[in-house]
């Protein structure tokens, strides 16, 4: 009768029913560098033993005389649904490609206690964090930069930041800007720009924000605090916004849900995108040539940005290269959802009619 087998073996025991010293397994099971000399037989002897006892490595005891655990965190606060849009998607599988190839693990971690951040990042398990929207605060950015642990960040550099980790980010400064560029030579004189409520100290959407701001004043576009708006994840703010009879014929969002549920709220409340409103987003995933209309966007090849946040920590860990920031180009995807601009806004023609 077969019964349930012990999954404590030791060394020992496998050194034993093989009739050699422990060192010798070490030597052979862990890969462990030793002055013993094993022979091409007594190592296959030792194999064997093991498999015969269904000996399992002690993985906690490995990564203490390795002082390596195979295990990157990442980080991504206000995680949302994964089934907004598909820039998750599309990170995660950068990430996890490069690691999984390596015979890294990943551990996700959806929030951090700010009070004590080194706690809640895995209390040694982790070699390295892999951090998206990297927090702002100087405390926290004290503590962490006296962590022994790598950081890799993968979002815009903030103005004031520091050097406890690399920066993976993309061109959000010059992909506002190609926006912008897009709809004034389409005629479009009066452009929205659109953040959303808890995202806005994002370095990502300042930085999109501020080439806005200075594409607008470059092509004497009107750019006010009327020109720039901060609405809930819901955009429940904007039937109220169409009720004011603004002066915009063209909105830009700083990412690709926001633009995506915009084009829903703007059919809802009877607007033909782009013959009245032109939108645009940023990230152009492949979710954005499956809304109606097919959404005008920034690109940001975020498969790749995650494959290189993964790649810079895995180089440092591995005593290859130091942290390294690295900027990815973008450019614009032009769909369905930008047209010529109407020589005013559809709401204000109601209201002169």
């Amino acid at each position: 009768m077969s019964g349930r087998r012990n999954s404590s073996i030791t060394l020992k025991q496998v050194a034993e029913h093989a009739g050699v010293s422990v060192s010798a397994v070490s030597a052979v099971l862990n890969n462990k560098k030793s002055s013993i000399r094993v022979s091409d037989e007594t190592a296959c002897q030792i194999r064997k033993a093991a498999t015969e006892l269904h000996y399992i490595p002690n993985g906690i005891a490995q990564s203490l005389r390795t002082n390596r655990t195979n295990n990157v965190g990442l980080v991504f606060e206000n995680f949302g649904d994964i089934t907004d849009g598909q820039f998750y998607v599309e990170l995660l599988n950068g990430v996890v490609q490069e690691l999984f190839k390596n015979k890294y693990r990943l551990t996700i971690l959806p929030e951090v206690d700010r009070a004590n951040p080194l706690k809640s990042l895995g209390n040694g398990i982790l070699d390295g964090i892999i951090w998206c929207k990297f927090p702002q605060s100087p405390e926290v950015n004290e503590i962490i930069q006296r962590a022994s642990m790598p950081f890799v960040a993968l979002h815009a550099r903030p103005t004031v930041g520091h050097e406890a980790a690399a920066f993976i980010t993309s061109d959000n400064y010059g992909g506002a800007r190609l926006a912008v560029q897009h709809l004034h030579e389409l005629g479009h004189k009066n452009i929205l720009f659109v953040l959303e409520e808890f995202e806005v100290d994002v370095p990502d959407a300042q930085a999109r924000l501020s080439g806005f701001i200075d594409a607008c004043t470059e092509l004497d576009i009107p750019c006010s605090e009327g020109d720039i708006r901060t609405w809930n994840r819901q955009l429940d703010e904007f039937n109220d916004y169409l009720k004011s009879k603004p002066p915009h014929t063209a909105i830009i969002c700083w990412n690709e849900r926001t633009a995506a549920l915009l084009l829903d709220l703007a059919d809802q409340a009877g607007l033909t995108v782009p013959n009245d409103l032109s939108v645009i987003g940023f990230d152009s995933t492949s979710y954005s040539d499956r809304t109606t209309p097919r959404l005008t966007c920034v690109h940001q090849p975020i498969g790749e940005m995650g494959a290189m946040a993964a790649r810079t920590l895995l180089d440092h860990l591995n005593g290859k290269d130091s942290l390294q920031d690295h900027d990815f180009k973008t450019h614009l995807d032009v769909r369905d959802s930008t047209s010529v601009a109407p020589t005013v806004a559809p709401w204000q023609q109601t209201s002169q009619s």
